[in-house]
């Protein structure tokens, strides 16, 4: 399988074992979860668009994307 196709199933399991220690999830006063795809569609686009990017780099973006567009990272409990 090429590296392009993988990358997005390593991210996601790094993802999901982040879940599994503690659930965070984006906040936007006023927004929906619709809202929330759309961005986050918009926002790992331009992430994965990066030629070469490591995985660490992607998530960095992804997550300065989210900011920019004003969604917050919480802390579940």
């Amino acid at each position: 399988m090429p590296m392009n196709q993988l990358k997005p199933l390593i991210l996601i399991a790094l993802l999901l074992s982040g879940c599994a220690q503690q659930q965070n999830y984006w906040v936007k006063r006023g927004a929906s979860g619709e809202d929330f795809e759309m961005d986050k569609g918009q926002c790992s686009a331009q992430a994965f668009s990066i030629p070469n990017a490591t995985l660490m780099q992607i998530a960095i973006v992804q997550n300065q994307c989210l900011r920019g567009k004003g969604w917050n990272l919480q802390r579940g409990q």
